[in-house]
Parts: structure tokens; sequence; C-alpha cells
């Protein structure tokens, strides 16, 4: 394109078709986009699938999935509106490319410079297009992420207390047990807890981010996380192997010392005196009240320092059967015990609740002195001191009747088994249950609605800023500035005509003289006639509005009948103000015209400013051209008087010298009430203390006690005028009444 013009209507039209295209186009895909990826994260509420690392059950909507579709919402969002932009610009591009396509048959160039000129113009417009799209967006996904914030306040509120009755029925039962298995022997801070429909294993059935009161299986099935919790049946989660229903009260006997065969000896002694059944697993004997553990660890556990150190249920137990053949210092069983005393003494005190019996398996028969006698004297007095040394209780016994030593070990004397083993059904591994995945679709619904009452909170939030409904001092005073911008203290300046609310009363109308059926009265506004000196015997006739007090009027306006005005100059009119005794002339305003064909236009009226406060007012006729009968012919058909009131303030004059005042905009003004104009003997004196500030939509009554002159009877106009102060900015609103002696009022405003 070498032409000029040609190039520059094609930068204009092109640079249309950019802004065009992104208001019209691109800027209600990218809401709706938005949309979309709303609807489809939270109106389809696809299901929630378990975490795949975790427990096998559904995480809290609120306290998990709630964030991670928030997430996904917004910046799915972006990745659509990016794909969007650039849809926009691949537009711009080949519409300008098919465009010199067509005119390179012709010979023309200027692809390069005409995009030179439309790139700037594409990027404000994308721009634009992208904040209006993220200001239409980011409302709803606000809303959405204060509702969401204000459901996880309340579900961890929720989630707070039945974590307390959780960790309360913890302490009550008890603390950590160990696993009764021989095999195992580990701590069991928290059993592994079998779903009853599909078996699968639960690590931590507690309050916590899969559910504050029940959790969720991958099978659909409610577990309880507080109550009820020890129904269910339970593994151990080291070993995997079932647990019995009241391990973790059992009273744990642990047999230290000797060989593993020795151990063995003793431990199937003990569980056939207790009456249960020798290598029962595991070996809890059940009693009358709580069931005894007779443990002894596999192998060679007590071969080093570091392997009964590994030994939890050592630690746990309630009593140590130590199993010592020969006391002398070499042997393996006083390593054992020595070594296990190492353990035990290492703990804190209030944790050595443990109490020893040595079974010194070459004695037969004696009680306690008797046996430490017989070990003592096969060289074992260092073993005995080094028992009770630690301070616990120590019992030694011979290698018959073991019962009542254990009993004694568990802390029960004197308690009788059942002869029963406490052997659970074995765990029955998860098998191919159908899995049931969660949609929560009343969270999901919520916080959808949540974000489609976002899109309509601006353009509500809008219409009550607009209506005034909101208090001025609402979202950081953002309705009384709104307010104070949409209505400007200045803008609410009116002109108000005190003529259109004349009365027979006010104002007096006298003229020199006044043609018959057209009185002065038949030219003010609303009526159907005019003022005329028809007929008049005389010359420079007038027509005068005595207001009876001075008001600030701001301008006169008279308008006579465009067909009588016969001069080409206009109507030959003098009007002059009266201030007490001084006479002041106004000067002539803005004529009214009439046009007259195409070039020339007549005078009919005028509009006279009144610069200052007059008493009166007299329209005076004339005649400055030859013709007699000018003034006669004219015909004043209406005449005006008006002054200045600001509309932010109404004013209701009532009876009794009372004044409402009304304010009619949506923010707090400064008001200053002045006192009321009165004709000459009437007398105004506030009742009480005038308001200063007048609230949004408030009103304040001002009273006065109104005193009239002797003697009157006719009534008389009072003139009320209320200033109104903003930003160093004053005006005035004014109300017009007509009183009688009694205060009885009759609003002229």
């Amino acid at each position: 394109m070498a032409n000029p013009v040609i190039l520059l209507l094609a930068i204009v039209l092109f640079v249309v078709l950019v802004v065009g295209h992104g208001v019209s186009i691109t800027l209600p895909k990218l809401v709706w986009a938005q949309l979309h990826t709303v609807w489809r994260t939270f109106g389809r509420a696809a299901p929630t699938p378990p975490d795949p690392h975790g427990e096998p059950a559904t995480p809290a909507y609120l306290r998990v999935t709630a964030a991670r579709d928030l997430r996904a919402t917004w910046w799915d969002g972006l990745e659509r509106h990016e794909r969007l932009m650039g849809d926009a610009e691949r537009f711009l591009v080949d519409r300008v490319s098919d465009a010199f396509r067509r005119s390179q048959q012709h010979g023309t160039g200027g692809q390069g410079c005409l995009m030179l000129f439309l790139r700037p113009a594409f990027l404000l417009t994308a721009v634009a297009v992208v904040l209006t799209a993220t200001t239409l967006t980011i409302l709803p996904f606000l809303f959405a992420l204060l509702a969401w914030a204000l459901g996880c306040a309340l579900w961890a509120a929720w989630w707070s207390v039945w974590a307390a009755v959780a960790r309360t029925g913890r302490a009550v039962r008890g603390g950590p047990a160990p696993c009764p298995y021989t095999g195992c022997g580990r701590t069991i801070h928290r059993p592994v807890r079998l779903c009853p429909t599909c078996r699968a294993g639960h690590r931590q059935l507690v309050p916590n981010r899969y559910g504050a009161f029940f959790h969720r299986c991958r099978c659909g099935t409610h577990l309880p996380a507080v109550l009820g919790v020890r129904r269910l049946d339970a593994c151990c989660p080291h070993c995997g192997k079932a647990l019995p229903a009241g391990y973790e009260r059992a009273r744990v006997v642990v047999l230290v010392g000797g060989s593993d065969a020795q151990r063995a000896g003793v431990h199937a002694q003990v569980l056939a005196e207790l009456g249960a059944t020798s290598g029962a697993e595991p070996p809890l004997v059940r009693t009358d009240k709580t069931p005894v553990l007779v443990y002894d660890p596999p192998g060679d556990a007590y071969g080093c320092q570091e392997s009964v150190a590994a030994l939890d249920v050592v630690r746990r137990a309630h009593g140590l059967l130590l199993v010592v053949d020969d006391p002398a210092a070499h042997s393996d069983a006083v390593h054992a015990v020595t070594r296990v005393l190492h353990v035990l003494t290492a703990l804190p005190t209030r944790r050595r609740r443990h109490r020893f019996a040595l079974l010194y398996t070459r004695g037969v028969q004696g009680d306690d002195t008797a046996v430490r006698a017989q070990v003592e004297a096969a060289g074992g007095g260092h073993l005995l001191r080094a028992l009770d040394a630690t301070g616990m209780a120590v019992r030694s016994v011979p290698a018959s009747a073991l019962a009542g030593t254990v009993w004694w070990l568990a802390g029960m004397p004197g308690v009788a088994g059942s002869g029963e083993s406490m052997a659970p059904e074995p765990v029955r591994r998860p098998g191919n249950a159908t899995l049931h995945l969660p949609r929560h679709r009343a969270a999901r619904h919520s916080l959808l609605i949540t974000q489609l009452a976002g899109y309509l909170v601006l353009p509500f939030f809008l219409v009550l800023l607009q209506t005034g409904v909101l208090p001025p001092s609402a979202f950081f005073g953002l309705p009384g500035t709104y307010d104070k911008w949409r209505h400007p203290l200045t803008g609410s300046v009116r002109q108000v005509d005190l003529t259109a609310a004349a009365t027979r009363d006010w104002p007096k109308l006298s003229t020199s003289y006044s043609a018959p059926g057209h009185p002065p009265s038949a030219a003010l506004p609303g009526h159907a006639g005019y003022w005329s000196v028809k007929g008049s015997p005389r010359k420079s006739n007038w027509l005068r509005m005595d207001f009876g007090m001075p008001l600030p009027l701001s301008e006169v306006s008279v308008d006579f009948d465009p067909d009588s005005v016969k001069s080409t100059f206009g109507p030959d009119v003098d009007v002059e103000a009266q201030v007490g005794a001084r006479e002041v002339r106004l000067p002539m305003g803005s004529p009214h015209e009439q046009r007259q064909g195409a070039m020339f236009s007549k005078e009919y009226g005028y509009d006279i400013p009144v610069p200052e406060p007059v008493d009166s007012v007299r329209i005076g006729l004339g005649s400055s051209l030859d013709k007699d009968d000018d003034e006669q012919q004219l015909q004043l058909r209406e005449f005006n008087v008006r002054w200045t009131s600001s509309d932010a303030v109404r004013l209701h004059p009532a009876d009794g010298g009372r004044l409402v005042v009304e304010n009619a905009t949506a923010r707090d003004l400064a008001i200053t009430v002045r006192p009321p104009l009165l004709p000459a003997g009437w007398q105004a004196t506030l009742v009480g203390r005038p308001s200063r500030t007048l609230r949004a939509h408030d009103t304040y009554e001002a009273r006065w006690r109104i005193t009239a002159p002797r003697g009157t009877t006719a009534r008389a106009p009072i003139a009320y005028a209320v200033g109104i102060s903003e930003d160093d900015r004053t005006v005035t609103a004014r109300c017009l009444a007509l009183l009688t002696v009694s205060a009885d009022t009759q609003p002229l405003c």
C-alpha cells in the first residue's frame, strides 16, 4: 500500500477491528472459559480418588480436596486465557495477511508498516480485555475462597472437639502396648484397623485430614474415628498379624536369661500352670480381670547389648522372670540379666515399675530366703547385689510352682486364669473390592453456588451504591465516596421558581394599569393568559412584585408573546429592584430569541440577574420608538422570580415554627441552620441547640419561637435557609412558607 491515505485508512479500520474483536469476542470467551472451568470442577462433581500414597480412605473435602479444586479452577482458567489470547493474535495476523495477499496482486506492499501500528493497539486491547476478565472472575474466586476458609474454620473447630475426645480416650485407656506375638514384640502405638467390608487396613483411624468423626473407606464404608474404633478388627502395623481384643490391657511378663531352649521350657511350664495351651500364639492368657502376656523373645535375643536395646517389650514389661542356671559371673544367663538391667536403669524413674523374679533352675524348693542362700552359695552374690541396687521389687523363686510368681510379676496376686488362650482369627487380606468414590456433591455445589453468586455481587453492589441503601461508612467509606462522586455538592444547586407556588397572599402584585380580563396574575407560571396594558391612558406602565422582605434572588425572567413584539430590537423593558428605600437598576441579561428566517432572530424576553437581596421587583414597559402603540400591543405571557437552592437537603416547614431538615444523600453532611428571614416586626428565636452533622438519609427538626407584631392578622412570608458544607464548599438549601400569627404554616416549596 504505497498510498499513505489508503495505508492510514487501513490502519484505522484494523485498529477498530482489533478493538471490536477484543471487546465483543475475546472478552466474552474469556469469561465463558472461566465459567466453564468452574462448572466442570464443581458442577459435574467428578469422583474423588483416594490418596495413592496414604490411607485407603477419601480425604475430607474441605480439608484437602477443596483446595485442590480451587487451585485447579484458577490455573486451568489462566491456561485457557492464554490459549484464547493466542487465538486473538492469530486472528489479527491472519486478517492482515489476507488483506495484503489480495493487495500484492496489484503490486502493493506495506504489511510490516501496518503491523508496526497494529501491534501496540493489539497489546493495549489485550491488556484491557485480560484485566477486565480477571476483574470479573477474581471476585467470584475470592468469594469461593472466603466460603472455603469459613468452612475450614468450622471444620477445624469440629475436628478439635473430636480430637480432644479421642486423645482423652487414649489417655484413659493407657499408653502403647507391645505386640503379643513372639516373633514381633515391637511397641504398637496405634494398631491397623480393618474395614469390615473390604478388609483394607487403616493406620490413621483418628481425627485427621481424612475426617473428624469418621473416615470414608475406598469401598464407601464409613469407619468410626472416635467412638467405636475398638470394635473394628485390628492387626499389628509391624508384623501384620491379627491382634486379639484387649491386648493393650494385658500385663506383660518377659522371660530373661538362659539359653533359648531353657527359656522355652520355662515358658511352656508357665503356660501349663496358668491353664493355657503350650505354644499358643499369641501367648496371651485370659483371666478374670486383665489378660497376661508371658513373652519369650525368639532366638538369641540377649546375645548382645544392641539386640537387648532393640527389645521394646522389655521396656513395656510389668515384670521380668530372670532364668538363671549358673549364677557365676562368666555365665551367659548372668550376662543377659546384666544387659537387661543396663536398659532398665537407663529409663526415667517414673517408668521403672518393673518387678524381678530370679528363677534359679537348680533350686528345687524353698522360699525366697532359701533360694537366695543357694544362689549366693553358688557364687551369685554379685547378681543378688546388682538386683537389689536397682531399687525394684525382687523375689527369688525355685523352679517349681511358677504360676504364683507370674501373678506377682504381673501385679495381680490371687487371680486365677481361665485356661483360655486369646488367639484371634487370622487376618483376611483385602480382595478386589469395588471402589465407591465419593463426589462430594453438597460441598462442591455449595462452592459452585458461591462462585456463581460472586458474578452477581458486583452488579448488586453497584445497584446498592446507586440507590444509596448502604451506610456511608460501610466498606471503608466506599458508599459515601461514591455518592460524593456521583452527586457532588456543587451539582445539587438548582434554580427554583418562586412564582410557581404564588398564592393570593404572596407575592403582592400591583400595576399601573391592567387591560380588562388581563390581570397581572394571568402571567404567573401555570396560568393560561397574559398581562396587557392595552387601553392605558399613559405611557411607561409597570408591574410590581412586593415580597414583604429582602429575598436573595438569583434572577428575574420575563417572556412576551413574540407576535406582540413589533420592534425589531425586542421589547423595551427596564427592570428595577428596591432594597428598602434604595432603588437598584438591574442590568439586562441573556435574551430569549426566536428565529426569523435563516439570518435574523427576534428577542421576546430576558433573564435578568439579581446581584443582591431585594424587597421588590418592578417590570417597566416603555417605547423608545416613534410608534406609541408598541407598548400597548405587548403581552406579558409569563414572568418568573427565581433563587438558588440545593436539593442535597430537603426542607419541610411545619406548624409551630418547626422545620424538618432531611438529608437526601447517602453520606453524612455538615449543616448550619441559619435564622429565617421574616418581614419587619416579626421575630424568631431558635429553641435548643442546632445539629451540626446530619447522617445519611436522617432527619433533624429545628424549632423557632416566632412572635408577630401586635395587631397583625395577615399571613407573612418566612424564608428558611440551611447551609451545607463539604470539602471546603458551602451551598444553601432554601424554602419559602406563609406563616400566620398562630404559627400555622403553608409551605411554598
